[in-house]
């Protein structure tokens, strides 16, 4: 694997939904004042918003990609969730709920900040949560583990989200949390200095990726450098490559002869795009977005794409270099075997260890509850 692309920024610079603190030492101040002593009414507050939207997201989308609500629907519930915590009236609020969003408001107007972040949380899943001061709060905490409590606070620090590096690690994290293949968007050479990854999942549903807001920033501050790291990669499977290239003939767009002239096609447009300065322009996001899902919606209208078993893995990519899985020796099949084996292990394990991360979060929380308001004198 080629090494992670350096993204020079200045300190108050974020990305579009980047997991960071702007002014640390303020939001702290800001933090400590408002929110710490009523982190308890702060929390009713927040899981009465969550409880008075599920009904309605929940008729919106009872099922999402075959698991039913709330699985799967991290981002509909923050993004539900922002939108009433904006305009929200302290009569449409049961009066257990009252202190909690005074609190809020009190915090929001001294200058406390209150953003949807996005990131990668604990080497494991993609994760949209708030940062509020310095905590962070996810108010749907249940839509990976659905016996987990819906809303989650905690110190932001101890949180474990980080922001993407670049694309390599956001398909580390696609192949760990969604268990898609990933592989170069090298059947799209014109999209690809944007949406670089051409994700294939367990179901053999493809998909383009990725056309967030912060993606999209992220290649184009780094002037598509990021994209070029992936397209640089040994050109995407024949199979797949075919398939693409007969679901998308009747798209808008000049498709290549082959995965090869492809991979050429898209570096090229890396430093055209570039050239032209187009990685300045963030106007250009929205069309790439509109662009990425009316594809997306064509791909999925196809037949899913079934990979020939035979071809599912052919070689692996250590230090860069490629080597033919055909060719190695017993030894060295042995130890990649065994690199396997350790690494679904960790996930496992690492699974496991949030779970009970937030589980011990929430005894605590009913734990403060259920004590005497003085305590111990």
């Amino acid at each position: 694997m080629n090494a992670p692309v350096p993204r020079l920024i200045r300190a108050n610079d974020l990305l579009p939904n980047e997991p960071r603190i702007r002014n640390a030492a303020v939001q702290q101040e800001l933090t400590e004042k408002h929110l710490l002593p009523a982190l308890h009414e702060l929390e009713i507050f927040l899981l009465t918003v969550r409880l008075q939207i599920d009904s309605e997201l929940h008729q919106r989308q009872p099922v999402k990609l075959g698991k039913p609500y709330p699985l799967g629907q991290c981002l509909e519930i923050a993004l539900t969730v922002e939108r009433r915590l904006r305009e929200i009236k302290e009569t449409s609020l049961p009066p257990q709920a009252h202190a909690g969003l005074r609190v809020f408001r009190a915090f929001l107007r001294d200058g406390g900040e209150f953003r949807l972040i996005w990131g990668d949380l604990r080497r494991q899943y993609f994760q949209n949560a708030f940062q509020l001061g310095t905590l962070y709060v996810d108010v749907a905490n249940d839509t990976v583990v659905p016996s987990k409590p819906k809303v989650e606070i905690l110190p932001f620090h101890k949180a474990d989200i980080v922001p993407m590096e670049d694309f390599l690690h956001f398909a580390t994290i696609a192949g760990r949390y969604w268990h898609d293949r990933v592989y170069p968007n090298h059947v799209l050479p014109s999209l690809a200095p944007y949406c670089p990854l051409i994700h294939v999942g367990k179901s053999g549903r493809v998909q383009i990726h990725d056309s967030s807001r912060y993606m999209l920033a992220l290649t184009r501050t780094a002037a598509f450098t990021p994209s070029e790291q992936v397209l640089s990669e040994a050109s995407m499977p024949h199979e797949l490559f075919d398939w693409l290239r007969t679901a998308l003939q009747e798209a808008p767009l000049t498709l290549p002869r082959s995965p090869e002239e492809g991979r050429q096609l898209a570096l090229q447009r890396c430093g055209e795009y570039r050239r032209k300065r187009w990685h300045q322009n963030p106007r250009t996001d929205q069309k790439v977005a509109e662009t990425v899902l009316k594809l997306n919606r064509r791909l999925a209208r196809q037949a899913h794409f079934q990979q020939r078993k035979d071809t599912a893995m052919s070689s692996i990519r250590i230090d860069n270099i490629e080597y033919d899985l055909n060719t190695l020796s017993a030894e060295a099949n042995a130890q990649l075997q065994s690199v396997q084996f350790v690494d679904q292990e960790l996930a496992r394990l690492q699974a496991q260890i949030a779970a009970l991360q937030t589980a011990r979060n929430a005894y605590v929380n009913a734990l403060k509850a259920a004590l005497p308001a003085q305590g111990k004198r």
